[in-house]
C-alpha cells in the first residue's frame, strides 16, 4: 500500500524549477514541469552530485558536476545512456506535495 509523505508545499516550487528535499532518509528532487510534479532520486550516480542544484530545461535536469542529463519524468539518463534513477509516485493534496519513497519505479 502506498505510503505518501508530505515532502514540500506547492508554492515552494515554481513552474520549471526544482527543490531538493529529504523524505524518510531518501534524497529526492521534486520538479514542477508545466504544473505537474515529478519526484526522482536526487543523487547523480556518477559522482554523487545533487541534481536539484543542476540546470533544468524542459523535463531534463543536468548534473552540476559533470553534465549528466536525466529525464525527470522517468529517471532515464539521456547522456550518457544506460543509466537510470528511481522515480517516486507523487500526488498533490491541497497545497501539499506528497511523495511515496517506498515505491520506487525504474524505467525500462
Amino acid at each position: 500500500m502506498p505510503q505518501f509523505v508530505k515532502a514540500a508545499k506547492t508554492d515552494e516550487i515554481q513552474p520549471d524549477t526544482c527543490l531538493g528535499v529529504k523524505v524518510e532518509g531518501v534524497f529526492v528532487g521534486i520538479y514542477n514541469i508545466d504544473g505537474q510534479y515529478y519526484a526522482m532520486n536526487n543523487i547523480c550516480p556518477h559522482l554523487g552530485g545533487m541534481l536539484s542544484y543542476g540546470f533544468l530545461e524542459d523535463n531534463l535536469i543536468t548534473c552540476p558536476l559533470h553534465m549528466w542529463e536525466f529525464d525527470v519524468k522517468n529517471g532515464k539518463c539521456v547522456w550518457p545512456e544506460n543509466e537510470r534513477l528511481p522515480t517516486y509516485p507523487v500526488k498533490v493534496e491541497g497545497g501539499d506535495i506528497l511523495v511515496d519513497v517506498d515505491s520506487p519505479q525504474l524505467a525500462e
